[in-house]
């Protein structure tokens, strides 16, 4: 093995000696693959370096919530406002049954009003609330003509309900012809099987 290296070692010095800008090829291709081995290393260290950021602030997260309640008493009176809420929610058995529970409150709202007649109330059809399983969202809008004082009373009256009803939105007008637009957001608990069901 050595016989056949040292001939091919020394054709290779004889052409490096015949022709000088080899040398300087050789040495330029050397320096460009050192440069090379040195830039990977510099990116390996300088993302080694990033990564031990990334874990040091990890950790000091953690050493900061070390022996702190708070996140638990959150929870706590998350769970407390979830219950709350739900226990607002009154229960009915169908989607029909649902809006006619609230058509039939829309009514008695409307019939507070000094001319009933005049006040018209319409509910849409029930859609699922996906953060929470089981229940479903009414839209409804009562409106027609009255003062502002009996719309701002109405308003109060739903606002005030133990039964979780959310105004949307509220146009009052107080001109020659009084009238005014409640448009409001009812909540139901369906049983598990109902809830995607439709009247």
């Amino acid at each position: 093995m050595n016989l056949a290296a040292s001939p091919l070692a020394a054709q290779l010095r004889r052409q490096l000696d015949a022709t000088p800008w080899l040398r300087w090829a050789l040495l330029a291709i050397a320096a460009l693959a050192a440069l090379l081995v040195l830039q990977g290393l510099e990116q390996v260290r300088t993302q080694a370096q990033k990564q031990a950021i990334d874990e040091e602030v990890k950790l000091r997260r953690i050493k900061a919530l070390q022996g702190q309640d708070v996140w638990l008493a959150r929870a706590k009176e998350s769970a407390a406002l979830r219950e709350a809420l739900l226990a607002q929610i009154p229960p009915a058995n169908t989607p029909g049954a649902a809006q006619a529970a609230l058509q039939s409150w829309l009514q008695s709202l409307a019939n507070s009003t000094s001319d009933p007649q005049k006040v018209r109330t319409a509910v849409e059809g029930t859609a699922p609330v996906e953060a929470l399983p089981g229940v479903v969202r009414l839209r409804a809008t009562l409106r027609g003509g009255m003062s502002p004082r009996e719309a701002l009373n109405i308003a109060r009256q739903v606002e005030g309900g133990r039964d979780l009803v959310v105004i949307e939105s509220l146009d009052i007008r107080s001109d020659s012809n009084p009238n005014a637009s409640i448009g409001m957001n009812a909540y139901y608990r369906l049983p598990a099987s109902g809830a995607g069901a439709q009247p």
